[in-house]
């Protein structure tokens, strides 16, 4: 049973943690891609497609349609209270 120098076993580990340094490059470049789909935070992050609407609308719309439809509701209520 040979035996292997010193040179060939830190050869071999090297080779090993060279293939796992590209292993874990691989899977951050994975990972960056997935993070480049995610939308960045803020209103776009929550869509929502009201019935009868054509598109999705964000947050900020959504909150801006019900504040409109509010008012429009609170201003037919007053109207009727004259």
């Amino acid at each position: 049973m040979s035996e292997k120098s010193f040179e060939d076993i830190y050869a071999e580990h090297m080779e090993m943690i060279s293939k796992a340094i590209e292993n874990l490059a691989e899977r951050q470049k994975g990972i960056e891609e997935a993070f480049g789909h995610i939308p960045k935070p803020g209103a776009d992050m929550i869509k929502y497609k009201p019935p009868e609407y054509e598109d999705y609308l964000n947050l900020t719309q959504i909150f801006d349609d019900l504040y409109t439809r509010l008012n429009m509701l609170e201003g037919r209520i007053k109207e009727l209270e004259k």
